[in-house]
This record gives structure tokens, sequence and C-alpha cells, in this order.
């Protein structure tokens, strides 16, 4: 989950990129559920200095990119007399997700007392495998591969025109900076009522989401925010209509204080049960993704064309959509269930996993075991087959690769892997990466070895992991 540093003079919050390796279109609707990864690749923005004082008046919020070698600020003005707060930048290029966080987070701490004055400066930091780092490399004379990742220094400045990594950049940029403004302002403010509410972690979940659905124009499933708050989670999505109160059709320049105090009000329960709850992957399951260097896909166009489909298929019953659902929550339920075995004979749960860890998971099997645990890793190998294969379906019957024919016999040799347990086209799919699941480190690098030798397709590992955090 997102971490936050309180002392005035060390401010900070990062935030984790995410990987839905389960729930895909799904989690668009409530109440379905989809398992979001937070991953060891975090957004952080850090406090350089500030000249705040309590007192109202102009304020500045100034923001250093030094990856991208850009400098942004921003003016935040309050209007007494309708209760608005306005944002308008002054410095830099256009940027939604740091004019939106600035908008929305300055105006939620306007409603909570009053926002402070003077001038604040932050740094914003990202970790290198949110970006491909193909140009970097090969400007060293380098190929990509997973070693040749591990060579490049930390907060790498990006070089020419760089693709994305597909792990929600955006998301983690947007709740790592709310974090980190509504923390400094609130603690510069003096405000008793302020500093509480910012130590909400589910209130910065709020803003962050607002902020977000803001600067891209339109309320998405919302995982990648969550995530980046809440870490792994198992996500169900909040309902649209919690923030479509801000939404105008473009990004405004004013919010009314009270309309986003009254958005992010804890009062009023955005999702009240969550149906399943999993606390990370089992013990000693691992996740890798892999980069695939054959363009983009186009999320928005590939959704619509689901859901397009899905309505056409309502009043089916037992449609495939449905059993989609079923299956996935199946899924997480046995992962579950692997938590609590391993809870209950962590000797006999170690043992089924280096046991299977050998052995590619289609011949599980034939391998004799008494062991709960052995029987539960099947169990895994066998919902994580049945999802992959239905959602491959769906898109097949609405006409979008969720799983690209180019990719299916990579994904069946990576599963061939001993230890693999499961693989698939994260979040949406296309053809922007894979993943897989695998059991130990020997089937870890098992797995970056087949994937850099790959003939047919660039396929180039990345160093994501898990975040335990």
């Amino acid at each position: 989950s997102f971490c936050t540093l309180l002392a005035m003079s060390a401010i900070s919050a990062s935030a984790p990129g995410k990987v839905l390796i389960c729930g895909g279109y799904l989690v668009v609707e409530a109440p379905n559920v989809g398992l979001s990864i937070g991953v060891n690749a975090r957004f952080k923005t850090a406090v350089q200095s500030s000249a705040l004082q309590a007192e109202a008046g102009a304020l500045t919020v100034k923001v250093a990119s030094p990856q991208f070698g850009a400098n942004f600020a921003f003016n935040v003005t309050v209007n007494a007399e309708d209760g608005t707060v306005a944002v308008a930048q002054t410095e830099g290029r256009e940027t939604p997700f740091l004019y939106c966080g600035v908008l929305v987070t300055s105006a939620f701490l306007q409603s909570c007392g009053g926002l402070p004055s003077g001038e604040v400066s932050l740094v914003l930091l990202a970790d290198n495998d949110f970006y491909s780092q193909r140009n970097y490399l090969e400007s060293k004379g380098e190929k990509v591969s997973a070693a040749t990742l591990r060579t490049v220094p930390a907060h790498n400045p990006l070089v020419g025109d760089v693709s994305k990594t597909g792990l929600g950049s955006s998301a983690a940029l947007t709740t790592s900076l709310v974090a980190c403004v509504a923390t400094a302002l609130a603690r510069a403010s003096g405000s008793d009522a302020a500093i509480a509410a910012v130590k909400e972690t589910e209130t910065l979940h709020r803003l962050a989401q607002a902020a977000h659905s803001i600067a891209q124009g339109k309320i998405g499933s919302g995982f990648d925010v969550f995530t980046a708050v809440y870490g792994t989670s198992v996500y169900v999505r909040f309902p649209p209509s919690a923030v479509d109160t801000l939404m105008s059709g473009s990004v405004p320049t004013s919010l009314s204080a009270a309309a986003v105090r009254d958005c992010v009000d804890l009062a009023k329960p955005w999702v009240p049960q969550r149906p399943v709850v999993v606390p990370g992957l089992p013990p000693g399951v691992k996740l890798l993704l892999a980069d695939i260097h054959q363009g983009g896909s186009s999320t928005p166009g590939m959704v619509s064309k689901i859901m397009a489909w899905r309505k056409s298929v309502a009043s089916e019953p037992d449609n495939l959509w449905n059993r989609l659902a079923v299956a996935n929550q199946n899924y997480l339920s046995t992962m579950v269930e692997l938590h609590a075995a391993a809870a209950a004979d962590r000797a006999d749960y170690d043992a089924a996993l280096a046991l299977l860890a050998g052995t590619p998971c289609d011949g599980w099997d034939a391998i004799e075991s008494s062991s709960a645990a052995v029987a539960l890793f099947r169990k895994m190998r066998d919902a994580a087959l049945l999802s992959r294969g239905m959602l491959r379906e769906v898109g097949q019957l609405a006409g979008v690769e969720v799983e690209p024919a180019t990719l299916t016999p990579l994904l069946d040799a990576t599963r061939a892997v001993p230890g693999v347990i499961a693989t698939g086209c994260p979040g949406a799919g296309g053809y922007d990466a894979v993943f897989a699941l695998v059991l130990g480190d020997a089937a870890t690098t098992a797995v970056e070895q087949m994937w850099e030798s790959y003939s047919g397709l660039e396929v180039c590992p990345l160093l994501v992991r898990e975040d335990a955090q």
C-alpha cells in the first residue's frame, strides 16, 4: 500500500503500481471481483522545500520531475464568496493528473478549515519499471534483458519517446501526489480537523479516485488507484455516482470545496462488503511480468466492445459473462484456502511447494501425494486455466484480442516451464504484457531465461514483483 512520512522536513508519499491478474473487464461492474497485485515499482512524491504558513493567502505548489526534465507550477486561489478553489498552471506543459491532484486536494483542505499560504516545492520520482528502458540500454550498446535492467540507475532519466509498461503509472503518480500534498498542506494549516482527515487512508483513496477520474475525463473501474492506496487487493468497483458530481466533461478550472468534501465523505460507504479477502499471493508464489515489444493496445476501445457484447447476452441465462464471474470468485477462494493451509501446517505447505516446483503443472496429477496443499495447488492451477480460457473466449465473441493469438503460444510455453502455475495477459489484455505465477526461485530464473530466448517475439522480463508493503 502507499507509504507516507509525516515529519514536515521530510514529507513524502509513495504508491505502488498494479497488475490485474484476475477479473479483467468484469471489474467494471460491481459486485464482480478482481485480484490486483500491488508491485514493488512505486511512484514517490516528496517535499523538497516548504515556505508555508497557516494564514490564508496566495498558495503555489511546484513539482519537479527530473526523469522527464520538467518543472511544473500551480497557483491555488480561494473564492471566499462561493467557496470554490481554483488552480492555474503557470509553468510546464499541461499535465492533467498533476493539475487535478492539486485541485481536488486543495479544495478538500479548504473544506477542512482553510488552506495555508506560501509555496511548497515537490519532487516526483518513478521507479524504472513503469517505463521501457529499451532506448537507454540501446544507447549504451546493450540489449534489454533482466540482467541489463538491473544495471540501470534508479529513477533513470527517460531517453527519447518512451512507452509505458502498463503498471498504472497515472494512478500511482496521482495517489502519491495527493497523499503528499494533502499531508503537507494539512500540517501547515495547523487545522486539527485537516490533519485528522488526511490520516484516514480511505479519505486519501477517495481524493485520488476523484482526481484521477477528472483528469481522465471519465470514471474508470478504479482498481489501479485502489491498488496504489491499499496494495494487493480483491477489488469491487465503487459506484460511479460517488464521483460523478465532480465530473463536468472537461478538466475544470475550479471546484466547490463543499462538493469535494461531500464526495469523499466517509459516512457514505462506497463498497459496503467485499465478498473475498485475499491477503496477497499464496506464500512462495511469485509474480513475474514481461513487456512485449509489439505495439500497444487501446484499452478504452477494447472495453467498449467487450461491454457492448456483455449487454447483448445479458438476458441469456447462464451466459459466459456470469460463468466467468463465478470462475474468478472460485479462483480467488482457492488462494484463500492456500493461505489457510500454509497457516495450519506450514511444513506440509512448504513440502508441497517444493514437490511441485520441479514439475510442469500439467504433470502434477501424476505425482502421488496425500498433502492437502498439493491438492489446493492443483485446484488453483485448474481455476487459473479456466478463468484464462473463458476470458479469451469473451474476447473472441466480442471481437477483441484479449489474448492475441500470437501470444497464446508464448503463454502456453511459459505454463509448460516447471513450477509455473498460471499465465495470462494482465488487465485488459492485448499486446502489452504477459504474466506468470510461479513456485519458488528456480522457476523464476527458468521463466526469465525462457522469455529472453523466445523466438518470434521480443519478450523482455521486467524486474517487478509483488510488493510486500
